[in-house]
């Protein structure tokens, strides 16, 4: 259906439809109804080129086919073809239409006086249509005073100007008016003996001077011929509207009288209230401002203008007071100069008035009362608006494009939604590192700042960093305001109150290509959630996909008990102040260790490293723990790889980059030796506190170490002497003593070589089950989740499991099984109970499957969905987990028993728990199905692990609630001392976060700022996590202390064993402890104690717990599982765990100790077998070498020398 227009009438009608094609038709073709709305069938189409057009066409239709025309070529993206106008545009209507062309373009188009048709080329290359277009559009061309609008009006450019000079006129007039007045001395007429004129003559005459008289008639004159221009081309035919006008009548009384005084003889001395000008000047800024905003580039603030409109509105009430009060009491007693009248009128609106200066006429107190009511019903009006302005000023906040100089750095952070305790942590974070003082912080939101947030960057300690500007990171304008092109970096930040993780991610992509498009050259830190969104935004200088590290983190956290708290505090900026006031010294060990953090050197220019040049990497670590107590890690080679552990087989080189674990780094070591003395003596001091019967003085060691030293170097010449040994090597004066002494074993040299160890025959236990490790291979996974997996060496089942078998609680043709219980694992399972699936679990199994892992340690993983009983997991999921031993997956609840204890949750390692959905409900709500959840499997399985992940880190005081533990209660007590201090992390000496039972997910966000001054930092922690590998790097790993291994008595030589022996580096401990009872006993009132200890008592029988045990046997019988399967354990409520980062060479080690290790890089195509964990810990027999023997016989000669 097509609108058409009738163009010839002929024997058959030619229409034009809206698409400027020529159709024809017949009349029988044609069904036309009120709206000339018609049929057309595609064979009735002719070729326009082929018709043979009648000459005389009527005027009216040429028209409407070229506006047809020109709206299709407007929208079209193809040169218009114009052919067809040829034979349609008749001849008269050219030539009336191009009358109104330059007469160089009319003589260009035809020098035949249009005797031909000018052709196409002609038209197009003349300009022809386009004028015609233009006509078309803006209609006939323009007369004098379309011009005179345009020049006056439209053109902003030059109305500006016109204004501005208008505007000075006027300003000009009234400081003329002031020049007036000073010099006009009242003596125009002798007024001696006539006392019965009025004194009201001086009202209407002045004295004004010849010249004075010529300036103001000028300004006079331009200011009516402006006023006249101006109404001439506003007219609109209405007479009384000009009346009515107060500009014009303002223009009358104030420039016509010194126009009109030009023909009278006594004209100069006429009086003209001049001063009145100021209200025409401030109505011509008011125009000002506007055609500035349209001139500018840069908007100026709509507030700013308010201010000047107020300003000027009350310079206008003050001149015009002060004027006017002038002039009146000319014609009084009391006369006033300007200078008096101005401190009246100011006086008089500001109070009540002094009293020394009145006014004594009637008509001057009148204009007195009229300022005053008119500056009342004026003054709040524009307060009003300018209040109300500057509130919605304030919510947008600030503009960034004029407050910054040049010199400035800024970043800027874009996020949806602002939250105070995020912006807190992401400020101090940000601001605890050196480089970034001098940083100003923009944050770009389109929400609006809550109370909370916006008390907290009126603290003076962000108030001079940080600048909030409301507005969107899609916006041009926004990015514009906060600087986005200047800023060295931007970080785009996901708010986790949305509920689908994955619309908050399509956000983050979308203001990530508006970033990346508006300023090209800033890097990107962009925060992201699903791993898939990574595809999108490659571009981006750090990303950090909180699904992967957060599950690889908890997966980890199930085989390397503490892991989480671990990494969350070796990740985080702290001076090791915290728990240092505290009474209880695991307080203070713990607190002063969290200071540790991993810091990079160059090894060429670093003091630590430097002397270890062409060392191998373990000789290096060793050594460098033990002069400065910094562990080194990892190393970055000329590749640009970085590996983790190296071993022996890497040798340091001078343009390596080495990472260490330190309290400092070095470059903030200004005196190296005593900011390393002074470390040592903090060091010493906690050391002293975990070990009080052993207090380590370093002064006196260094002492004891010099004495030493020339020990040495006597018995190096004494032995020379006798020709005993012809060469002679010792370590240190402290591995003299150790192998001097017959009750400590010795431990092997670290001599940075690969040397085969006695003890590598115990690396590998028996084996008698083969079964598992036939059905494995060592490769890459076949399928995976989501695009942008990183390329792992996972062990893999060589053939794939049916997809049925993979539901652990359904029997099927395969297996008929319906418990886990029944399949008879050879270790413990690991359930992970989480309510969403998402392809985030995929790097929860990674770390757990990878290939340096023995076969014989991989833990079965059942993950427990909360589904609907119709559906099932993503079948790309289920495919991607088939190809893995051990995975299963049922559905379940994680707060159903019976489900519970089909996924084994009686023979388990640990249970994961972690939530994917966010409930609308108050913010910190939101983790309460979670915590009652895990409380009531605490209750049930007292002595199972429960790992927890929490929204919220501050609800972390809820797990594992106990109202009679007074101990876990009163460190309450300490989180609340560490805030009043500025702890970052004051929840740390919570006992379900010390012990590594509860993790929350924005902790991680401390990668992501720190990642500005430490780039390597996201690299390396998915090397430590497992989430990538690299070749030739090691990988973490633990194991525990038993009593047959204190022999090795402290951490410097289980360092020194493990590097020695297997190339192992230790980076920490997980101790595990009693609690100090006397502690509370100092806090608590003696009743309190007493309860608490009664509370406590483990001989005492619950009812509860009675309760809960039965109830779990009878769920048990019902699904056929043995009791015996079940142990009802009682927590032990009187120990608590904490970790250790990178302790002291002389702290002791404890039974139950957990280490950390980076164990040496394994090949893909080593045999799998079972490693000893322990290997690095086999005890020798102790060996006194011959040099021991010659170094005794010489012992009485140098004691009788140096007495």
């Amino acid at each position: 259906m097509a609108k058409y227009i009738p163009l010839v009438k002929t024997e058959c009608e030619l229409y034009i439809d809206e698409e400027s094609t020529l159709i024809k038709l017949s009349p029988n073709d044609i069904k036309n109804d009120n709206n000339n709305i018609c049929n057309i069938s595609p064979t009735n189409s002719l070729n326009v080129n082929n018709l043979n057009i009648n000459e005389d066409i009527p005027s009216k239709y040429p028209d409407n086919i070229i506006q047809n025309c020109i709206k299709k070529w407007s929208i079209s993206t193809k040169p218009p073809d114009v052919s067809f106008l040829v034979n349609i545009i008749p001849q008269n209507v050219i030539e009336e239409n191009t009358k109104k062309i330059s007469t160089d373009t009319f003589k260009s188009i035809s020098n035949s006086s249009f005797k031909r048709k000018p052709t196409i080329t002609d038209c197009v290359e003349n300009k022809y249509l386009i004028d015609i277009t233009a006509r078309l559009q803006y209609g006939e061309e323009k007369g004098f005073k379309s011009r005179l609008q345009e020049y006056f009006l439209v053109n902003y450019k030059s109305s500006l100007r016109i204004r501005t000079f208008n505007f000075l006129i006027k300003v000009l007039s009234c400081i003329l008016y002031c020049v007036r007045v000073l010099n006009d001395e009242g003596n125009l007429y002798d007024k001696k003996n006539n006392y019965n004129f009025s004194e009201y003559h001086d009202l209407f005459w002045v004295d004004r001077s010849h010249t004075l008289w010529i300036l103001q008639t000028i300004v006079a004159f331009f200011s009516i011929i402006n006023t006249i221009i101006y109404f001439i081309i506003t007219y609109k035919g209405s007479i009384i509207r000009l009346l009515l006008n107060i500009h014009f009548l303002l223009e009358l009384v104030t420039s016509f009288p010194l126009v009109v005084s030009v023909f009278l003889k006594t004209g100069r001395e006429i009086y003209v209230p001049i001063f009145l000008n100021c209200w025409l000047a401030n109505g011509i800024l008011n125009a000002i401002l506007n055609d500035i905003n349209r001139v500018s580039n840069v908007k100026h603030s709509a507030v700013s203008r308010q201010y000047i409109i107020l300003l000027s509105t009350l310079i206008c009430l003050v001149f015009t007071g002060t004027c006017a009060i002038e002039h009146l009491q000319r014609a009084g007693k009391n006369k006033l100069d300007l200078f008096t009248s101005f401190y009246f009128i100011i006086v008089t609106f500001s109070t009540v008035g002094y009293g020394d200066v009145i006014v004594d006429t009637k008509i001057t107190r009148l204009i007195v009362v009229s300022l005053i009511v008119a500056a009342i019903i004026i003054i709040p009006s524009k307060v009003e608006t300018l209040a109300q302005t500057y509130l919605e000023h304030k919510r947008t906040g600030v503009d960034c494009t004029q407050g910054f100089t040049q010199g400035d750095k800024h970043v800027v952070v874009t996020i949806t939604h602002f939250e105070a305790d995020f912006l807190q942590n992401f400020l101090t974070e940000f601001y605890a590192h050196r480089e970034h003082q001098g940083f100003i912080v923009v944050l770009l939101s389109p929400a609006e700042l809550d109370d909370k947030t916006k008390l907290l960057l009126k603290i003076p300690l962000w108030s001079q960093h940080v600048v909030y500007i409301r507005g969107s990171a899609l916006k041009d304008e926004d990015l514009e305001r906060a600087k986005l092109s200047t800023a060295v970096a931007c970080f785009i930040l996901s708010a986790r109150h949305i509920n689908n993780k994955v619309i908050t991610d399509e956000h983050t992509i979308l203001r990530s290509w508006a970033v990346k498009d508006f300023a090209q050259h800033v890097p990107q830190y962009v925060h992201i959630f699903r791993p898939e969104t990574k595809l999108h935004i490659e571009y981006a200088e750090v990303i950090i996909c909180e699904d992967e590290f957060k599950y690889s983190l908890l997966g980890n956290n199930a085989i390397v008990p503490g892991l989480s708290t671990f990494i969350t505090l070796l990740f985080h900026t702290s001076r090791g102040e915290e728990g240092q006031k505290s009474q209880e010294p695991w307080h203070k060990i713990f607190g002063f260790h969290s200071g540790n953090e991993i810091y990079d050197i160059r090894v060429g220019d670093s003091r630590f490293f430097g002397d270890y040049i062409g060392k191998s990497f373990v000789y290096a670590s060793f050594y460098a723990h033990k002069s400065f107590g910094v562990c080194l890690i990892a190393v970055e080679s000329s590749d640009g790889e970085i590996k983790l552990n190296p071993g022996n087989r890497h040798i340091l080189e001078v343009d390596d980059r080495v990472f260490y674990i330190a309290l400092t780094n070095e470059e903030s070591l200004s005196n190296f030796k005593k900011d390393i003395n002074k470390q040592r003596r903090n060091m010493n001091k906690t050391l002293s506190i975990a070990q009080p019967k052993k207090i380590i003085d370093y002064d006196e060691i260094e002492k004891q170490t010099q004495i030493n030293q020339q020990k040495i170097k006597l018995k190096k010449t004494l032995l020379q002497k006798a020709k005993a040994i012809t060469t002679f090597k010792l370590e240190s004066p402290q591995t003299v003593r150790n192998s001097s002494s017959t009750e400590i074993p010795n431990i092997d040299k670290v001599t940075g070589y690969d040397e085969p160890s006695s003890d590598e025959e115990e690396d590998f236990l028996k084996d008698d089950d083969d079964y598992l490790r036939n059905e494995i291979i060592k490769t890459y996974p076949p399928v995976t989740v989501y695009i942008g997996t990183a390329p792992v060496v996972c062990h893999m089942l060589k053939k794939q499991r049916p997809i049925c078998c993979l539901q652990i609680a359904e029997p099927c043709e395969h297996c008929n099984f319906k418990t886990a219980i029944e399949y008879n694992f050879p270790s413990k399972a690991i359930i992970v109970a989480v309510d969403k699936t998402s392809s985030g679990l995929y790097n929860l199994i990674i770390p757990l499957r990878a290939y340096y892992r023995p076969v014989e340690e991989l833990h079965p993983i059942i993950l427990l969905l909360e589904l609907k009983d119709t559906q099932t997991p993503n079948p790309a999921f289920l495919d991607a987990i088939s190809w893995f031993p051990m995975i299963y997956w049922m559905h379940g609840k994680i707060s159903n028993l019976e489900n519970l204890l089909k996924a084994g949750v009686c023979n388990a390692n640990s249970i994961i728990v972690i939530k994917e959905g966010y409930t609308n409900v108050e913010e910190h709500l939101a983790d309460c199905s979670t915590i009652i959840t895990v409380q009531k499997i605490h209750r049930m399985f007292p002595s199972l692990r429960v790992i927890t992940e929490l929204t919220h880190a501050s609800n972390m005081r809820f797990m594992q609630f106990d109202a009679y533990n007074f101990y876990a209660l009163q460190q309450s007590k300490i989180e609340k001392r560490e805030k009043k201090r500025g702890s970052q992390m004051p929840f740390m000496f919570r006992l379900p976060f010390a012990q590594g039972n509860v993790f929350s997910a924005n902790m991680l966000d401390r990668l992501l700022y720190q990642a500005l001054v430490k780039k390597y930092l996201i690299k390396f922690t998915r090397l430590l996590l497992g989430i990538e590998q690299t070749t030739g790097s090691g990988y973490l790993t633990s194991f525990i202390i038993t009593h047959e291994d204190l022999w090795i008595k402290n951490y410097g030589r289980l360092f020194q064993k493990l590097c020695s022996s297997c190339s192992d580096i230790p980076i920490g401990i997980y101790r595990t402890k009693k609690m100090d009872l006397k502690a509370i006993n100092i806090q608590l009132e003696k009743n309190k104690y007493d309860e608490f200890c009664s509370k406590n008592d483990t001989n005492q029988n619950n009812f509860y717990r009675e309760n809960l045990s039965r109830v779990v046997a009878e769920g048990m019988k019902h699904l056929g599982i043995t009791c015996d399967e079940y142990e009802f354990g009682h927590e032990e409520k009187d120990k608590l765990s904490y970790v250790i980062i990178n302790p002291s060479h002389d702290m002791e080690i404890e039974e139950g100790d957990i280490i950390y290790i980076i164990r040496a890089p394994v090949k893909e195509s080593a045999p799998s077998k079972i490693i000893n964990p322990k290997r690095g810990l086999i005890k020798r027999p102790t060996q006194l070498s011959k040099e021991i023997n010659v170094l005794s016989n010489y012992a009485s000669q140098y004691n009788e020398e140096k007495k």
